[in-house]
């Protein structure tokens, strides 16, 4: 750096009005690698306006527009003559400046470093499929690791590894149910790798959603579902459901454990590691009766003994736990009944088991005049009121614009008598 730029950054730097005028400048010199286009500051100060009248010798009001090529011009009239704005601007900043080509191409060629790195270290054809489509500028999580690379670029280096490295390890052990931390422990030897807050994790994501020919989850439970089906298990023991009357099954034999359960008629709560040991479930009646609420169960679980068919209580939304009994229950023809609360979670709760088990379900106490019968004076959120637009065209959409008509929640437990007296009825 010559005397003259140091001088004239200084001369800057003394003079705060420049401040917005050169970060403008900076950008399109990053733009277009050389001095070119027109700044603009709509709402640009009376200090700012004197600033580049100082400097040009004219008058200057908002919005002020400036050349870049006439600012660096204009430096030749000052006792800076001589000095490249491109130069003043990188020592003003502190900065090298690169154009936006120049920084794509860089990372670019750090991404092929990686990719080549990480296809000598896999043997997974997905994961080389993968990364050959990252080398070419596409691919699941292109975006996560071009915006990562500035910050850490041996850190998305460990990152690719980790998440290949992972999937490598379960096709190798197609068979094996493991822990989200043990696989991230066997696979890379540290077992936060593939924590979903890193980037080896979201990349691992990525990877696990080409592998099953799914979208990527966007929430917490499809994420959940998507690692259960890909044979992993995550928060295997708070996703939980509740259930009393099931018979459950390890190969051929009921389980020992909850036939006594079910001859007891106590309500047994299976994790979804207890879940994953079972081989099938089914009903004595070929019915299965499901409530939302946890105390409308435990209410009507008081009468178990009674029961003609099975109750499960999927306790708000629908856990993998749930899911997993669930399917079980329907891969053995059994029938499903829901009831839940008439608000925009308990309709959007049935209208996802409808989805998914279509052929199976059917609601249980939930039509218009079941929400006369149990709406309360307690007013419907907005963010309620929203979810009730997913049941339109839909068997719910009764009972749906029924709820938003009124504004009113309405409640399971003003339908107990109802519930009890079907579970009991024979």
């Amino acid at each position: 750096m010559n005397q003259v730029t140091a001088d004239c950054a200084s001369f800057f730097h003394e003079r705060p009005a420049y401040r917005r005028i050169l970060e403008l400048l900076l950008r399109k010199y990053r733009s277009y690698g050389r001095p070119a286009g027109t700044i603009c500051l709509p709402d640009a100060t009376p200090e700012e306006c004197d600033a580049v009248r100082g400097l040009f010798g004219r008058s200057f009001s908002p919005p002020l527009l400036i050349k870049t090529a006439d600012f660096e011009a204009a430096l030749q009239g000052t006792p800076y003559r001589g000095a490249v704005l491109k130069d003043v601007l990188e020592c003003y900043f502190d900065t090298t400046i690169q154009t936006k080509r120049e920084v794509r191409d860089q990372i670019d060629a750090c991404i092929l470093r990686v990719t080549d790195e990480a296809t000598a270290a896999v043997q997974s054809r997905l994961c080389r499929r993968w990364l050959d489509e990252l080398s070419h500028r596409c691919g699941e999580g292109y975006r996560l690791i071009r915006k990562a690379l500035p910050e850490d670029g041996d850190a998305v280096r460990r990152a690719v590894l980790q998440a290949c490295k992972s999937i490598d390890w379960l096709e190798r052990h197609p068979d094996e149910r493991i822990r989200l931390a043990v696989l991230s422990a066997y696979a890379t030897s540290d077992p936060h790798a593939l924590d979903t807050n890193t980037l080896g994790g979201k990349l691992f994501l990525h990877l696990l959603s080409m592998q099953a020919g799914v979208e990527l989850p966007a929430g917490a439970e499809e994420r959940a579902a998507l690692y259960y089906n890909c044979g992993i298990l995550c928060d295997s023991i708070s996703s939980l459901v509740t259930q009393v009357g099931v018979r459950l099954y390890t190969d051929a034999e009921e389980h020992p454990a909850y036939r006594a359960f079910r001859l007891r008629n106590e309500a047994g709560t299976l994790t979804l590691t207890n879940l994953a040991g079972l081989t099938a479930g089914d009903s004595p009646s070929g019915k299965a009766y499901l409530v939302e609420n946890q105390m409308v169960f435990t209410q009507l679980c008081d009468q178990a003994a009674h029961f003609h068919s099975p109750l499960i209580c999927t306790s708000g939304q629908l856990t993998i736990a749930v899911i997993r009994l669930l399917d079980l229950l329907v891969s053995s023809g059994t029938e499903l009944f829901y009831s839940g609360d008439f608000d925009g979670k308990g309709l959007s709760i049935a209208q996802q088991l409808l989805a998914r088990y279509s052929d199976r379900l059917h609601p249980w106490h939930m039509t218009a005049a079941d929400y006369a019968q149990c709406r309360s004076e307690v007013r419907l959120s907005e963010k309620s009121r929203a979810l009730l637009r997913n049941c339109a065209g839909t068997v719910l959409a009764p009972a749906a614009e029924a709820v938003g008509h009124s504004g009113c929640d309405g409640y399971q437990e003003l339908l107990l008598s109802q519930l009890q007296a079907d579970l009991m009825e024979t």
